[in-house]
């Protein structure tokens, strides 16, 4: 008499998990390995050069020998630094000033199309016209990733401030709210979901405008690395980078 062992049950977590996650990561997925797969293929069978269109099997052999070096470490601690004081300085900046455009429509009106005009300004183009002003070292490249996070803080906070319900400072003033109350319990909470997009924005922004300005300024970083590479002809090693920082910009 022969008897089946019974199947092992599954955790209900993991089979819910599997089933709320597979049609999102799924076909991402596959989408991706296709690329990758044909991309593998052209490059083998088309005769291309594999020094200039490299094949991801070649990027992928490269990658240990990257992300273990002491260029590595060093640039990621750097561009980290850079993103995290540029974003810091842009999200005070640009929080503080849409507050204050947003609630000073006077003022409002007098800069917003100066504020308009910078945040469409190709920043790469002003750069060396910032490093002969203050210099190749860090507070060009604070200027460059402050220039290209704070437009999206302060145009989202303006907006949040500027749509706060009318009948809300009404009330408030009929209690003989302070400015400050006022400020505090009513003008910031009705704007934070607009501040947060902003701070959403002002990041990734925040992000370009760190690589942009270690492409042009002193060298450090990771996209400084990338340069390195790039005069090298070693395409291989400079995706390397590359995947760092767009793993950087999908986490934030």
């Amino acid at each position: 008499m022969h008897t089946t062992m019974p199947e092992p049950k599954r955790p209900r977590w993991l089979v819910a998990a599997a089933k709320r996650l597979g049609p999102r990561v799924g076909p991402p997925a596959i989408a991706l390995a296709l690329i990758l797969l044909g991309w593998e293929l052209f490059v083998r069978t088309a005769g291309m050069d594999p020094t200039l269109f490299v094949p991801p099997s070649a990027i992928l052999a490269h990658v240990p020998e990257v992300v273990t070096s002491e260029l590595y470490g060093e640039s990621v601690g750097k561009t980290l630094r850079l993103l995290g004081m540029g974003f810091g300085l842009s999200a005070v900046l640009g929080v503080s000033a849409g507050i204050v455009l947003g609630r000073a429509k006077l003022l409002d009106r007098a800069l917003s199309p100066w504020v308009m005009a910078l945040y469409a300004a190709p920043i790469p183009a002003i750069i060396p016209l910032l490093t002969a002003g203050v210099g190749f070292a860090l507070t060009a490249k604070l200027i460059v990733v402050v220039l290209l996070g704070v437009f999206p803080i302060l145009i989202n906070t303006k907006q949040g401030v500027e749509e706060v319900d009318a009948r809300l400072f009404e009330v408030a003033r009929s209690f003989q709210c302070s400015p400050r109350q006022l400020m505090t319990n009513i003008v910031l909470p009705s704007a934070l979901p607009y501040i947060l997009v902003g701070l959403r924005l002002g990041a990734i922004r925040s992000l370009i405008g760190t690589v942009v300005a270690e492409f042009y300024t002193s060298p450090g970083g990771l996209g400084y690395m990338i340069i390195v590479f790039a005069r090298r002809f070693d395409n291989a090693s400079m995706f390397s980078p590359v995947l760092t920082l767009t793993f950087m910009g999908l986490s934030l």
